[in-house]
């Protein structure tokens, strides 16, 4: 038999609590199941005594191939900690470096309007306004990171000009939000690589998640140590 809604709560609120990359689906229309991040379909079903996991590869669902491999658990304890294992252990990209030019939208109909709350820590960060949300960038003069700009070309032009680092008088970033929808959430960082006033320039990165947010800011911030006065 499916999950009785106890079952399904705590499996939830475990996905939840430790940030696991998983999608539930409980429609009423098919059988309770997840999805992780590499398309992977998980059903647990309790049996008796025991929980039954079948896992569903949708790539292998043809002809001359089995989709379905089956587990059996005790538990609800040992299906939800190999669900973390199994997590845990997929390659993942949270953020990559975009160009400036690229059109990045604005998602307003999924739009939270204190979504920026949980990134607040101190008063090096500051909320501001846009035409269309709200967004938060964070100042501190206590870094002097060397930074490249993706606008220093010469290198392209002269074998014998590398690209440059620019010491940078301030950490200075912005984070933007692009989509604020549960598990789908997308941001735009823009981090501060010159000292012009007037003509600033920016590394570009579109980050994935709230959890890949927090986690860029994080390494961010430890790969910035090495530049704090």
């Amino acid at each position: 038999m499916t999950l009785n809604e106890k079952d399904k709560i705590r499996v939830i609120s475990f996905l939840e609590d430790n940030e696991l990359d998983y999608t539930p689906i409980d429609n009423g229309i098919i059988r309770f199941h997840l999805i992780a991040e590499d398309g992977m379909t998980f059903y647990i079903i309790n049996n008796e005594n025991e929980y039954l996991v079948t896992k569903y590869n949708r790539d292998r669902d043809r002809p001359g191939s089995v989709p379905y491999e089956n587990y059996q658990f005790k538990t609800l304890s040992e299906v939800l900690e190999q669900l973390k294992f199994y997590d845990i252990n997929l390659p993942k990209v949270y953020w990559q470096p975009i160009l400036e030019t690229i059109e990045i939208g604005f998602d307003k109909d999924n739009h939270i309007d204190n979504w920026y709350e949980p990134f607040i820590k101190d008063d090096f960060y500051k909320v501001e306004e846009d035409n269309q949300y709200k967004y938060f960038s964070y100042t501190n003069e206590g870094y002097k990171p060397e930074l490249i700009s993706p606008f220093n070309t010469l290198h392209q032009v002269s074998a014998f000009n590398d690209l440059q680092l620019e010491k940078v008088e301030k950490l200075y970033f912005e984070v933007h939000p692009i989509s604020c929808a549960k598990k789908r959430e997308t941001y735009l960082v823009k981090l501060l690589c010159n000292n012009d006033n007037i003509f600033k320039e920016y590394i570009n990165y579109k980050v994935y998640k709230e959890k890949g947010l927090k986690i860029m800011l994080d390494s961010l911030f430890n790969d910035m140590e090495k530049y704090k006065l």
